[in-house]
């Protein structure tokens, strides 16, 4: 395994929450049930305080003091109270790392998730999950952050050429002979997630390789883009209409309702306050 070096450095970053791993793993399992995944949230005190942290904020505040899980899980819905522990989780493993700036990282990490869950909610394939297209999109780059313990100097080099229009994948390609998407899609087989989520984290940069078709790994792709155009200048409309057709046909969107969802998820207020723990 040719990056096998790097995962000698896989002790310096923080577990995985057990709670956050047993719920990443529900995603994949059709039988898990709402009783089963509030007992799993209440098991860890400090994730429950942020669930209803980020229940009870502007963002996700539903017009009535949210004051239990039973209550989250009510008005906000099963799936999108799993999805905020997850993310609240991951945030909390993702904190110090040399020459990674973390708001950065979340900031780009919660736009394409959010990006994702919407491209994948106005997809017309049946079977697919929103939610698990937003864990998706939370832990796209989380091979990074491995790569950048390990490797601070060169990915610093590689993060300013990257700022002014590289291609990372690319540079990470030709210096490593891996890239962050090889090294997230490991990091999650070791921490048990579910291969569908694996197999999206591989597939990010390249969806049409994916042997069969992954629409996690599309949706990603093209919020990955969106992401990036926006960032660059594009207003959020160009950017929408600069996603590759070849990527977003298997997955038959209803292009009015995304432009709608998407356009207004870009211009709307920044959640990562809820998660970084200051709003």
């Amino acid at each position: 395994m040719r990056y096998q070096p790097l995962f000698e450095h896989v002790h310096r970053l923080p577990s995985i929450p057990g709670v956050v791993a047993e719920l990443i793993a529900s995603l994949d399992d059709d039988r898990a049930s709402i009783q089963q995944v509030s007992a799993n949230i209440r098991k860890d005190p400090g994730l429950s305080l942020k669930l209803l942290r980020a229940a009870n904020s502007v963002r996700y505040g539903v017009g009535r003091n949210v004051a239990s899980i039973d209550d989250a899980i009510l008005l906000l819905g099963f799936e999108r109270v799993r999805t905020l522990v997850i993310a609240s989780g991951m945030v909390g493993v993702i904190e110090h790392v040399p020459g990674l700036d973390r708001r950065a990282f979340w900031k780009r990490s919660f736009t394409v998730a959010n990006l994702a869950r919407a491209i994948v909610r106005h997809s017309r394939v049946g079977g697919l999950s929103p939610e698990t297209a937003f864990t998706c999109g939370i832990l796209h780059h989380v091979g990074s952050a491995l790569m950048h313990i390990a490797h601070p100097e060169v990915m610093a080099r590689i993060d300013s050429l990257v700022a002014q229009g590289a291609p990372r994948g690319e540079l990470e390609s030709s210096q490593f002979g891996y890239t962050f998407s090889e090294v997230g899609a490991e990091l999650g087989r070791r921490w048990r997630f579910p291969e569908t989520i694996c197999r999206a984290l591989t597939y990010q940069s390249a969806p049409l390789e994916a042997e069969p078709f992954s629409p996690y790994a599309a949706a990603v792709h093209l919020a990955i883009g969106i992401d990036r155009d926006v960032a660059n200048g594009q207003r959020e409309e160009h950017a929408l209409g600069e996603m590759p057709r070849d990527v977003r046909r298997p997955l038959a969107l209803d292009l009015l309702a995304l432009y709608e969802e998407s356009v207004s998820s870009l211009r709307g207020d920044d959640e990562l306050d809820v998660f970084l723990g200051k709003a």
